[in-house]
Order: C-alpha cells, then structure tokens, then sequence
C-alpha cells in the first residue's frame, strides 16, 4: 500500500494520469468540435502548460511524455510527436524565465506563441521524414486557431500543471 502512494505522489505519474484523460478528450470530443475546420490541440497546451508551470526542463520532459503518449494514437512517425512536443514544452518553459513576475497575460501570450511554434514544427517534421501533403498553406490558419484557443486554455492548465508537477512532499520518518 505504501509504494503505491509513493508512486501516486510522484509527479511524471500524475502528469500521465491527467495525459490519459486529456489523450481521451483529444480523440473524441475534440476530433469532432472543429473550429474553422482545425482539431483544437489539447495534448499540446498541456505540453506547453507543463514548462509555464515548472520551467524549461520539465516543461521539455513533460512534452515528450505528453507527445510520446499523443503518437501512440497518431499514424505518424513514433517519436515524431514528443520531439515536437518536448520543444514546445521546453520552449514555453524558457521563454517565461525571462519574465520577471509573469502575469495571466503574459503566461497566455508565451502558451500561444509555444503553441503556435509546436504546430509549425510538426508539419515541418513532416516533410523532413518525407510525408507529403503535410505542409501546405492551410498550416496558416491551423497555426493561427491553435495559438489563439491554446492561449486562452493555458491559464488554467498553467494552473492544472502546477499541481500534477508539484514536488512530493517529505515526510520525516
């Protein structure tokens, strides 16, 4: 009983958890709410969340878990996914060490831009690994809504993240 509170208390375990259920969301309800035509990315603001809410390198560890579990279900390259993901997690995360006192803002502003670069690089890995059709000029407009509706869910995921990546609590023996 007690390794597996241990286990629970370990914060990559939560962030999978909170992956799974996202992973969930991800390939059902939101595959088929599509505004403007584009898949609103859920794993990928939780990615970008990750490194808003606990900095560079957990952001990019993060990412690759989120990612790495997104291109279980995706029929792309595996790995593909959680590199993109690990760089938007690590980007997120570094970009806002140069905030001084990050506002809600200006958290929103680095989740949209992360967002946004995320989605920018997966087409663009795309055609590195020779999948054609990827990337084409609609990437324009899924760029575009991806940033926005990511930027609007990051506060609060900002929020959800600080609390799966909390460090565990030490309890004296």
């Amino acid at each position: 009983m007690m390794r597996l509170v241990a286990l629970v208390e370990r914060p990559m375990f939560r962030l999978f958890l909170v992956g799974l259920v996202a992973l969930g969301l991800q390939t059902t309800v939101l595959n088929d709410l599509r505004p403007f035509g584009v898949i609103l990315q859920i794993m990928l603001v939780l990615a970008a969340s990750s490194g808003l809410a606990r900095g560079s390198e957990v952001g990019a560890i993060a990412g690759f878990l989120v990612g790495f579990m997104y291109d279980l279900v995706l029929t792309t390259p595996l790995g593909l996914g959680a590199t993109v993901f690990a760089i938007a997690g690590y980007l997120a995360g570094f970009a806002n060490s140069f905030v001084h006192e990050p506002t809600w803002w200006s958290r929103m502003l680095l989740g949209g831009v992360a967002s946004a670069v995320g989605t920018l690089l997966m087409p663009l890995a795309l055609a590195m690994v020779g999948i054609e059709g990827a990337l084409t000029t609609r990437v324009v407009v899924i760029i575009a809504v991806v940033a926005v509706t990511n930027a609007v869910m990051c506060v609060p995921f900002e929020k959800l993240c600080r609390w799966i990546l909390k460090d565990p609590e030490v309890v004296p023996i």
